[in-house]
């Protein structure tokens, strides 16, 4: 079967597409210049390898001979993976979002040779693709005098181009933020707050990690206990509902539906990541042994599916499916293969604990179980009869024999590409488990993946980060990893990694910092060959999913102003949120880490000064918590202590566990 040109990609999910039957282009200067010379249109397709839909459109159109045989005499084709260019994703979903009113993958757009996009949407099934294709080039070829027109009609393709040209750029006045704000974050989680399933919003339901990270600071910070129950019912829905693998752990990427049952099935290091993240916290706040249970199976998933054990790293993603026939087998469960599993005993009480039924929960997929918790252990024991301890024992050793049978199955393609915004995420909720569970393997994996990153994602010349192999980094690249940075230096009290943190603070700012008006492009600036939107730069605020570069990048500022004293890091956090101060009203839950990072810049959170080598007053340092809290390793004095600061104030220095715990409640 012969190749096309993304044989010789570095990305997998390009790669997998190489034995297709259409002439594609990766995104770039040569499939751009093609399009101007041949006066065709692009079909742009940007997917990822853990996509459903994205297999399916492959395998429908873009493996179709007759479709394809249309695409390469009619267009440029250009496919794209979403996790290795999210600049360009990012930039495309927009337009399409504004051009249909929706969005997400596979996203299928028709370009212009200067990037204008013409039509798009997400995934089309074989006959209407077909009949789009057909169509748009003598629709182009009609309309191409008033396409490249300069005068702009309102909602034209150009217009949409120039609002992303301005979109989120924020460049513009200073805007006051009101007194209120934190209560305001507050009510608009209120309002999308499911009271009866948890989380936030209806179906499908994606979790809303940055929003849970701001709501457990503001029930510490501020003693507000009243946002407990809100932040228990949804980690408590999320750890007992199918979107948690009840038998391998780790979190899939959403619920289909509005209870938690059916999941998307892929998983992605960033949400594992932000997940383990929030539920360390979480347990901080409120030590559950379920949100113990979780940590350590996202660990364990993360060990065992998600990471280069050997040399360091986190994968950046697991498929949901084996190919375009299964919908989730590999996870699901009938009753007839727990029975063949498990004694009779351990089945009874797998089918009770878990709802099983010889129907099934999956739609479409008769008979095959998605695992959720439906009952407890007590109920259990006490309609059988039978010792609580059994129940536990008995789930226990079923879980363990159902991983075994399952590890036997065929299983969902990893990509083991190294992204470094998501290993950035994920070392920083490395080093903070490692402080809760006081595990030093856990926290030995974080530095070697950190130190792995910083010898392999920068380029030759040793002054810039590189997103993946061959892929400039972004300004979410450079927010994490300095995020990660940060957490390394306060989890180890390793000195190279508080400077490495400066470094790549100043060449973040260099590359992507506003000096004029505050925050932070997505993108360093354009060259003179840059092509198509990717010309025009945006300062991301919204999480989508995970918290937006700004809010990470500014919280650094914050972070590095507390550790080093250097005043201008907080002048500069204090401009861009003041820059984003709109954004605060008009998104609400979307913005929940710009909420974060503002709260600790009014509020400066503890600050604990470690002198001398008492490991144990070291540890307890770590261990404490207190959202946002910052720890330094000054020169030893003759006496081991902490001194414990909030802002400008510094209470009397602790030479005990007891008394730090004491402070750090006065705090």
């Amino acid at each position: 079967m012969t190749e096309n040109r993304l044989a010789h990609a570095s990305s997998a999910y390009l790669k997998s597409a190489a034995h297709q039957p259409i002439d594609w282009y990766e995104f770039g200067e040569a499939a751009f210049a093609e399009a101007q010379k041949s006066d065709r249109l692009i079909l742009l397709d940007i997917g990822a390898a853990w996509c459903h839909w994205c297999h399916v459109i492959d395998r429908e159109s873009y493996e179709n001979e007759e479709i394809a045989r249309i695409i390469n005499e009619h267009y440029i084709p250009v496919k794209v993976d979403r996790d290795q260019r999210p600049d360009i994703d990012a930039r495309y979903q927009h337009i399409v979002s504004a051009m249909t009113g929706q969005g997400g993958w596979p996203l299928t757009a028709f370009l212009t040779f200067d990037g204008r996009v013409l039509y798009g949407g997400t995934y089309f099934p074989p006959e209407v693709m077909k009949k789009i294709l057909l169509q748009m080039p003598s629709l182009y070829q009609g309309q191409k005098e008033d396409i490249f027109k300069t005068a702009l009609t309102e909602r034209s393709p150009e217009s949409i181009q120039a609002e992303l040209q301005s979109a989120e750029q924020n460049e513009a006045e200073q805007h006051d933020i009101p007194a209120d704000i934190f209560d305001r974050f507050i009510e608009n989680a209120q309002r999308a707050f499911d009271p009866t399933y948890g989380g936030f919003g209806r179906a499908p339901k994606f979790p809303h990690y940055s929003m849970l990270e701001y709501l457990i600071q503001q029930a510490f910070r501020r003693k507000d206990m009243a946002l407990a129950p809100m932040i228990h019912q949804t980690l408590t829905a999320m750890a007992k509902g199918g979107i948690y693998d009840q038998i391998g752990g780790g979190f899939h990427r959403y619920s289909v539906d509005q209870v938690w049952e059916i999941p998307h099935f892929e998983k992605m290091a960033y949400d594992n990541a932000e997940a383990l993240k929030v539920y360390t916290q979480a347990y901080r706040l409120n030590p559950d042994p379920l949100y113990r249970q979780v940590i350590e199976g996202i660990l364990q998933f993360t060990q065992v599916v998600l990471s280069d054990q050997a040399h360091g790293g986190f994968y950046a993603s697991q498929d949901a499916d084996i190919d375009l026939f299964d919908d989730g087998d590999y996870f699901t469960w009938t009753l007839e293969e727990v029975q063949s599993v498990l004694s009779p005993k351990e089945a009874e009480i797998v089918v009770a604990y878990y709802g099983m039924s010889p129907q099934g929960n999956m739609h479409g997929r008769p008979g095959r179980n998605v695992l959720r918790i439906m009952t407890t252990a007590d109920a259990i024991a006490e309609a059988q009869n039978i010792p609580i301890k059994d129940v536990e024992d008995l789930l226990k050793t079923a879980r363990q024999k159902l991983w075994l049978k399952r590890s036997e199955r065929p299983t969902p393609f990893v990509d083991k590409t190294l992204y470094l915004n998501w290993n950035g995420m994920y070392m920083a909720a490395y080093f903070e488990a490692a402080d809760l569970l006081e595990d030093e393997t856990i926290r030995a994996f974080g530095r070697r993946t950190l130190d792995r990153l910083l010898a392999s994602h920068v380029t030759q010349s040793q002054d810039q980060l590189l997103h993946a192999e061959g892929v400039p980094g972004f300004l979410e690249d450079y927010a994490w990893m300095i995020h990660a940075l940060i957490k390394a230096y306060q989890s180890t009290e390793a000195e190279q990694y508080l400077e490495k943190a400066q470094y790549w603070t100043s060449v973040a700012s260099d590359l992507f910092e506003d000096k004029t008006y505050g925050g932070f492009y997505d993108t360093a600036p354009p060259q003179k060959e840059t092509i198509g939107l990717l010309k025009f730069r945006r300062k991301p605020t919204e999480d989508s999913p995970s918290s937006s570069a700004n809010a990470i990048m500014l919280r650094n500022l914050v972070q590095l102003c507390a550790m080093t004293g250097q005043e201008d890091y907080r002048i500069r956090a204090e401009r861009g949120l003041t820059l984003f101060g709109r954004e605060f009203s008009s998104y609400g839950l979307f913005v929940a880490a710009l909420g974060v990072t503002l709260y600790d810049l009014w509020h400066p959170p503890a600050k604990l000064e470690i002198h001398g080598k008492n490991d144990g007053l070291k540890a307890a340092s770590r261990h404490a918590f207190f959202p946002g809290k910052v720890i330094t390793y000054e020169a030893p004095e003759d006496q081991a202590e902490v001194r414990v600061c909030e802002g400008t104030r510094c209470l009397q220095p602790v030479q005990t566990v007891e008394a730090l715990t004491e402070q750090l409640a006065l705090v």
